[in-house]
């Protein structure tokens, strides 16, 4: 199943159960894998040419004594329930369920629709609740007051190295190999206890900050009614200033509150959706 959105996501199942989830907003399990050190890419590439005909290419990695079965399931579902916050918590526009695709790392039960709906609601609402509901994909971090005054365990350290005014919660998830949940929230404590601020728009160059700092709807604008006045031709374009000015002119777009989360249990089947 494809959730059409920003980031968007591809939900894999199998007899009615999820066993993988990929979504650009959050790092996959071939990303928590190979950035964390815990498979190498020589081991990744060997496993993925000898993954072929019965062997799967999840049993080779187990065969060749690269990561143990218990530990790779488990990262595996981490990677699941990571990767539905993350599609759940940007825009959902549409999904659409179509034949399956073959996925390298999956869950060998897989996730029930059900519960995995209910947890990415939880951590929404979790996240929500927070005295600095921080958007996974908004708001950039610089160090803040008491960032040198404060003894930090190891993972605010690596959050603190990366908080270069141009990193989201999503992006310092990527670099330090984390899932974008858990540093999400953490974040959003540091942010609480002044080991970050957000960043100003000079600082994260045209940050998508703009004093918002909640998980609140994004408001559509009201069209402008066209004035009954003849404003003559439109300007012409010039190539060699249009890059750069559109790059002045132009701001990502804001992230809004989490939609509602999509009921899976409509996709039970066997082999149903990507």
């Amino acid at each position: 199943m494809r959730v059409v959105g920003n980031p968007g996501g591809l939900f894999h199942l199998r007899e009615g159960a999820v066993i993988a989830v990929e979504s650009p907003g959050s790092p996959g399990a071939e990303a928590l894998l190979l950035r964390s050190g815990r498979v190498s890419e020589q081991d990744w590439t060997a496993a993925l040419s000898e993954g072929t005909g019965r062997r799967s290419h999840q049993a080779t990695l187990i065969a060749r004594g690269t990561i143990g079965a218990r530990e790779l399931q488990a990262l595996i579902t981490v990677a699941v329930h990571d990767g539905a916050f993350a599609t759940a918590a940007g825009e959902v526009e549409d999904h659409i369920v179509d034949s399956p695709l073959d996925v390298l790392l999956s869950a060998a039960d897989g996730v029930a629709p059900d519960l995995l709906v209910l947890e990415t609601t939880r951590r929404l609402d979790a996240l929500a609740a927070m005295p600095f509901p921080l958007s996974p994909f908004r708001e950039r971090v610089v160090p803040g007051s008491e960032a040198l005054a404060r003894a930090l365990t190891d993972q605010r350290r690596r959050i603190l190295d990366n908080a270069t005014g141009r990193r989201t919660a999503r992006d310092i998830a990527f670099v330090i190999s984390r899932g974008v949940y858990p540093i999400t929230v953490e974040i959003s404590r540091m942010l609480t206890e002044g080991l970050l601020e957000i960043a100003s728009d000079e600082a994260s160059f045209g940050s998508v900050n703009w004093g918002h700092t909640s998980l609140r709807p994004r408001a559509r604008p009201e069209r402008a009614a066209s004035p009954d006045i003849d404003q003559g031709p439109l300007p012409a374009r010039h190539r060699e200033r249009e890059g750069a000015d559109s790059r002045k002119r132009t701001r990502p777009s804001r992230w809004p509150a989490p939609p509602e989360v999509l009921d899976l249990s409509g996709t039970e089947g066997k082999n149903s959706g990507l």
